[in-house]
């Protein structure tokens, strides 16, 4: 090796990175926060929109109607066209659409933990989803359908 090949004495710095790799670095960064926070804003609970409520003539036609429902799935139950289980099911269903079609909350969709959870203002249909529950999803058919509709009945004759 000749001396003018030989690197000169003294403290050499290790070579910088290049720019691109901070770069890639905070972009990758970046992607994961910006992940999180869709899956934050997608998953976060929503409030339930309520609509103006209808004009009282039409809730007293939605009770009528909704009354009628009612005592149509009771006979039928009674006459033995439909088990206990899917007449409490019915029950359920048309109390929930009742709700949704005078007030506006999405009744029909919400769970009983939902119902419990909106506060007083659904307080009647909690109560009668709740007699309706063990009806529904009981391991055994259950003969309660009379007082569950007599509860369902009342509910739609006093909900505001």
């Amino acid at each position: 090796m000749h001396v003018a090949d030989a690197p000169p004495p003294g403290f050499y710095a290790p070579d910088p990175y290049a720019a691109r790799w901070l770069w890639i670095g905070v972009g990758i960064v970046a992607l994961v926060a910006a992940w999180y926070l869709v899956v934050w804003w997608t998953t976060r609970e929503r409030k339930v929109a309520v609509t103006p409520q209808v004009a009282p003539d039409r809730v007293a036609q939605l009770r009528a109607d909704y009354t009628r429902r009612i005592d149509a799935v009771l006979a039928r139950a009674a006459a033995g066209e439909i088990s206990q289980r899917q007449a409490h099911q019915q029950l359920s269903g048309l109390v929930r659409h009742f709700v949704q079609a005078v007030s506006g909350i999405a009744a029909p969709m919400m769970t009983l933990t939902e119902l419990t959870g909106e506060g007083s203002r659904l307080t009647p249909v909690s109560d009668v989803v709740g007699v309706l529950y063990p009806g529904e999803f009981g391991p055994r058919e259950t003969a309660t359908i009379d007082g569950a509709g007599t509860v369902a009945k009342q509910v739609v004759a006093r909900w505001s």
